[in-house]
């Protein structure tokens, strides 16, 4: 972890997402998120402090839209020519920086980012969807599609020791917790699903968004989420 804001552990500005940096051998390595823009020279010095260059960085994946975990894409890209891999859906709201899409506007509206927010547009080299695969180095990630919390969201899963490892961006936390907000693309019945998908997976790792990591029996963390969904019920919210 390379980047956590107001609801991790702040590491870096208080807007960003749990941003991470994967190994994939070989010397290949790849962002997942990218945080909120405001400050990424905070998350480029925690790249280095690890004995990384951030001109290593050949990729970044990004698991949603939202400015905390997509605003910071264009700076990457800019700086260090990083190739940014997104949904297919949500592709062409990061190339044009599309506010309403992601929910920028409502959200300064809210007061949750300041009035000045920027959102620049990034190119996007690769759209992708539900199993496809991302090669970084010597690993595979499987794209699982993760709708709920915003449209085309998008979770990164590798298999390991036959060890099941996901990055979750907002689509559950540790405690069974969710994130449902008052924009037009947060879905109830989409998001129960997606948990319900989580929960078969029986995921050993999460790596979500914000909060903290779990390393071994999230699928018990996920399995509280998919029983409050099932008995219609919703999660606590993060």
């Amino acid at each position: 972890m390379v980047g956590s804001g107001k609801y991790g552990i702040q590491l870096s500005d208080p807007m960003d997402c749990n941003v991470y940096v994967l190994d994939g051998g070989g010397g290949e390595y790849a962002l997942i998120d990218s945080g909120g823009g405001l400050e990424p020279e905070r998350i480029v010095a925690n790249i280095e402090c690890i004995g990384i260059s951030p001109t290593q960085i050949r990729y970044l994946l990004l698991t949603h839209g939202h400015g905390d975990h997509a605003a910071g894409a264009a700076y990457f890209h800019r700086q260090y020519g990083v190739q940014v891999i997104t949904s297919k859906e949500i592709l062409p709201w990061i190339e044009r920086g599309d506010r309403d899409k992601v929910s920028i506007t409502a959200a300064v509206r809210a007061g949750v980012y300041p009035a000045d927010y920027e959102f620049p547009p990034c190119p996007v080299a690769r759209g992708v969807q539900e199993n496809d695969e991302i090669v970084i180095g010597n690993t595979v990630l499987k794209v699982v599609d993760t709708p709920g919390h915003a449209r085309g969201h998008i979770a990164f899963m590798l298999e390991r020791d036959r060890r099941k490892l996901l990055f979750s961006g907002d689509s559950v936390f540790a405690g069974g917790k969710v994130v449902i907000q008052n924009v037009w693309d947060c879905i109830i019945p989409e998001y129960a699903d997606t948990v319900a998908k989580l929960h078969r997976l029986g995921i050993d790792s999460l790596f979500p968004g914000h909060g903290a990591f779990l390393l071994t029996e999230a699928w018990k963390h996920i399995e509280k989420a998919h029983a409050c969904f099932e008995r219609l019920d919703i999660p606590p919210n993060l």
